[in-house]
């Protein structure tokens, strides 16, 4: 297949053509979960996938109604998630994160009795409601955990050791601090879900629906996992395609879509492969890819056409293109800035800077 014709279905797959999500969890399930490291780039994430929400929707959808949650899953990254799919993704890839983090870990003085007994104490900490990660510190300093190591992450480790099994998430941000709270008191319902094999087949059948045309490789990088196994559980579920002459996947039948979008900071559409020639001219990727910094990219079709910047404090979206827009193209930059406001409820202006040099 032409990589146009690659790109005009992912966009259709992602839901970044016809934004099709009428709820934030449903705009976070459309491709498992939002990297949401950045919180205000994750909520745009559901924006670019839904055409109605607001800011205050999504923000509603996690402290108020509880819909999604944030805890730490693919690559041992932050993400939004739906709340229903949160236990069976924490048990499926939570192993892989301790795995990826045991080193440092013990480096870092964290040995298994400190991690073990800092797990032990969560329960009583956080009974009394969310807690920041300083206040969870102190309350394991003053029952005897002393994380004195020398790194200063060392109890955000502790934290994150905690998240991998499934007894805390994060709670609602409070100012600019996020909290942490016990998953069963902060999502009583929340289903079980599959596990095993059955769940890494889940995971699969998820990343091939929203992320196809793909390789195995790209699900490999995405998920953080091995993408063996996970490719042979739903074989018999893929059809072979061209990934811009690569040998990959698809699951199930998409129409291609056009679409042009201001896709925000880390989001799942730039990231999610591990070859992002077709997105990106390997010559853009140093814009966009800066060290553990993805950039917000405004896509065309599926393919990068730059990078912009929201200002809040002024009010104010600065687009970056890598050559010059016509004029049908920036009058729909203009309109997806003006959607933009839409979902922050505020007016937003627009400027167009030069086109990048390569």
């Amino acid at each position: 297949m032409t990589v146009a014709a690659l790109l005009l279905e992912r966009m259709a797959r992602q839901g970044l053509a016809d934004r099709p999500c009428r709820s934030a969890a449903e705009a976070a399930r459309l491709t498992t979960a939002l990297q949401a490291q950045d919180n205000p780039a994750s909520r745009l994430g559901v924006r670019a996938r839904s055409a109605s929400l607001t800011e205050g929707d999504v923000l509603g959808a996690i402290e108020d109604e509880r819909t999604i949650v944030r805890t730490w899953l693919m690559r041992g990254t932050i993400h939004l998630v739906d709340a229903r799919d949160l236990r069976w993704l924490v048990r499926l890839i939570g192993p892989a994160i301790a795995r990826k983090y045991r080193t440092r870990w013990r480096q870092i003085g964290l040995t298994d009795d400190v991690l073990d007994r800092s797990v032990q104490l969560l329960p009583e900490l956080l009974a009394g409601g969310p807690l920041n990660r300083h206040e969870i510190r102190a309350g394991l300093t003053a029952h005897g955990v002393a994380l004195d190591s020398p790194d200063p992450q060392a109890h955000t480790h502790a934290i994150v050791h905690a998240g991998t099994t499934g007894l805390i998430c994060r709670g609602p941000d409070r100012g600019r601090h996020s909290t942490f709270v016990l998953t069963d008191e902060w999502l009583p319902g929340a289903p079980t879900g599959p596990s095993g094999d059955e769940a890494l087949a889940e995971l699969a059948r998820r990343y091939f629906a929203a992320f196809s045309p793909a390789t195995a490789a790209d699900f490999g990088t995405w998920s953080g996992l091995p993408s063996a196994r996970a490719v042979a559980l739903i074989r018999d579920e893929l059809t072979d395609s061209d990934v811009d002459g690569r040998p990959g996947f698809r699951l199930g039948e998409v129409a291609p879509a056009r679409g042009l979008r201001l896709l925000p900071a880390f989001d799942n559409y730039v990231i999610g492969y591990r070859d992002r020639t077709a997105i990106l001219h390997p010559d853009r990727h140093p814009a966009v890819y800066q060290g553990g910094m993805i950039r917000p990219v405004a896509v065309l079709d599926g393919q990068g056409i730059g990078t912009w910047a929201l200002d809040r404090a002024k009010g104010r979206i600065v687009l970056t293109p890598f050559q010059r827009l016509s004029a049908p193209v920036r009058r729909r930059v203009e309109a997806e800035a003006t959607d933009v406001g839409r979902f922050l409820d505020r007016e937003l202006e627009l400027h167009v800077a030069e086109a990048a040099e390569p």
